[in-house]
């Protein structure tokens, strides 16, 4: 006459719920958490861009290749355990096989001139 015993919930179930909690839902839609590092100062999340993700001008063509990364952007999230979480958001590039130009896709994760998340600035703001 206990208590029914609660099941433990998978390592992906938590995994997704503290991802969710960290990283704001606009965000994990095109992006995926690569790595977590921390220094004595800061948290950082790196974010890659998830395949398939592919730039309106090239959705045509055939021969699209992906061509490494962008160079990544750093956005001020929120303050977890006494530190900053910094998001490290790594955009995908493309090219069209024989060619040298390059594609990626544009997201608008911050407001104009503030390099942290609209919520964060919302929040110090207030």
């Amino acid at each position: 006459m206990g208590q029914k015993r609660k099941e433990c919930p998978s390592a992906a179930d938590i995994n997704k719920l503290l991802s969710s909690m960290l990283v704001p839902e606009y965000i994990l839609k095109d992006f995926e958490i690569w790595d977590v590092t921390s220094d004595s100062s800061s948290w950082t999340l790196e974010l890659r861009e998830k395949t398939g993700r592919l730039p309106k001008e090239l959705e045509s063509y055939p021969d699209v290749v992906f061509d490494g990364y962008c160079n990544p952007i750093d956005i001020l999230c929120m303050a977890f355990v006494g530190k900053p979480v910094y998001l490290r958001v790594y955009r995908r590039r493309y090219k069209r096989s024989n060619s040298n130009t390059h594609y990626n896709n544009d997201y608008e994760f911050t407001i104009k001139g503030i390099k942290m998340t609209p919520e964060m600035s919302f929040f110090l703001k207030g």
